[in-house]
């Protein structure tokens, strides 16, 4: 029987999340008694709708680009916690700039330093909830197989 409610929900395209909200609304509409459980799924679905912030994980050159653009012009900050020669640089993110022509992207720094971003590597931009901002971080050096032939 709960099969084929996910399949029906899968059909309709709705998430049993919003047919839950939907059936606690319609109860509060005719003034009827809420159940303890659907008093604490409306406390949740109010606190999970306020914070929109999520982490954005194994992201490539050009999305990181996109989504440090995005940030910035929602006036989020963004702080570059890649590393170079002499540690994590912790700096905060000004701007960035895309140049399609030649396939690379800058980040400006509050340091007047410019950082390239590298196709080479997987980066992240996790939120951090006490600081209220999201970190750039390099998630790993991304390597391509080449296929060689044993002769």
């Amino acid at each position: 029987m709960k099969i084929t409610k996910l399949i029906k929900y899968y059909l309709l395209g709705k998430s049993i999340k919003d047919i839950e909200l939907n059936k606690i609304l319609n109860k509060v509409r005719k003034d009827e008694d809420l159940t303890e459980r659907e008093e604490n799924f409306l406390r949740l679905y109010k606190s999970l709708n306020l914070n929109l912030n999520k982490d954005f994980m194994l992201l490539s050159k050009n999305t990181t680009f996109q989504k440090i653009e995005e940030l910035l012009e929602s006036n989020i900050k963004v702080v570059c916690n890649l590393h170079d020669r002499d540690g994590e640089m912790d700096d905060i993110i000004i701007g960035s700039s895309n140049e399609f022509d030649e396939d690379v992207c800058y980040i400006s720094l509050k340091s007047k330093i410019t950082k390239k971003l590298e196709d080479r590597f997987l980066y992240n931009l996790i939120y951090n909830d006490k600081r209220e901002y999201y970190s750039l971080t390099s998630h790993d050096e991304y390597f391509e197989k080449i296929e060689i032939e044993n002769d």
